[in-house]
């Protein structure tokens, strides 16, 4: 791949969001299920808030949200769109459903339906209708997509999307209810949960656990990528100053890359053959972003 070429990564990023979108209950055909643990906010906000989606999805997702409301947290969706107020109100009006679209004069067929909470990347939506869509849910999620690992406060809040005040709260609450363990690791106070425990009271094989990913530290980064490289496509730069670009673009981004898993080329003084890693980097990015083919998912 070069450093002009944006098609490759906007490809998988339109695939990422139907696969997730027919997982979670979208009406379509692709062959592409995400195996994942969803992000359903995350995924309305990279639908929404950035140009990757068509437009018979984008409308698609506003009939989802509309029947689905009440699996979807509205903090959580102010948190992630931030000031981006006018990409978060067509999601707001869905939520309220009056989507800004005209009415159809004729019956239409249905787009969206309910999501299969028996889906292993449907976790959050299962964990949701069992505790609603709150902190209380999404701490639950990530703690038992982690797989074990101890995590303090901080960093549930940073995953849930939620203040640390609540979600330390809240995970005080679950361990006073003897849900989830409490340690020291050094001298951070740390919280996890019994796998098994966890899985027989919802009904879900500890093999079936679906992974964590970063959702929203993954989109930003990918789209941020993408914006670069469509923005270099139209520049008429030399490539020492394309570099100097790319590798200011790597620095800004690396946190979210490291956190989803995606190593990056240390941004050292390369000079122009900063070009060639970064082109490797642009491919991981791409190929983490896209889920694999699952086989034995259903033809919607």
């Amino acid at each position: 791949m070069r450093t002009s070429d944006s098609d490759f990564l906007r490809h998988q990023l339109s695939e990422a969001v139907w696969a997730q979108w027919t997982t979670l209950g979208v009406l379509g055909a692709t062959p592409m299920r995400e195996s994942r643990c969803i992000d359903p906010e995350a995924l309305v906000w990279l639908t929404f808030a950035r140009d990757v989606a068509d437009a018979r999805l984008i409308d698609a997702a506003r009939d989802w949200l509309a029947l689905n409301k009440h699996l979807v947290s509205v903090h959580r969706l102010r948190n992630i769109f931030g000031d981006d107020r006018t990409s978060l109100e067509p999601v707001m009006a869905a939520l309220r459903g009056n989507p800004d679209r005209p009415k159809p004069r004729f019956k239409t067929a249905a787009k969206a339906q309910a999501p299969d909470p028996m889906v292993p990347a449907n976790l959050a939506m299962r964990l949701r209708l069992l505790m609603d869509a709150g902190v209380r849910s999404e701490v639950v999620r990530y703690l038992i997509t982690r797989r074990g690992h101890g995590e303090d406060a901080q960093a549930v809040a940073d995953a849930a999307m939620f203040a640390k005040r609540n979600v330390n709260d809240t995970l005080l609450s679950l361990v006073r209810a003897r849900v989830v363990a409490e340690s020291w690791a050094g001298n951070r106070r740390v919280f996890s949960l019994d796998q098994e425990r966890w899985c027989a009271f919802i009904d879900l094989e500890l093999a079936s656990i679906p992974g964590y990913m970063p959702w929203i530290k993954l989109f930003v980064a990918s789209t941020a990528i993408l914006e670069w490289l469509e923005a270099d496509e139209r520049a008429t730069e030399t490539r020492y100053l394309r570099a100097s670009g790319a590798r200011s673009l790597v620095t800004g981004i690396q946190p979210n890359l490291t956190a989803s898993g995606v190593d990056g080329p240390v941004p050292g003084p390369l000079a122009e053959a900063f070009l060639v890693p970064f082109d490797a980097l642009v491919a991981r990015v791409a190929d983490t972003v896209v889920p694999q083919i699952d086989v034995e998912a259903h033809a919607v």
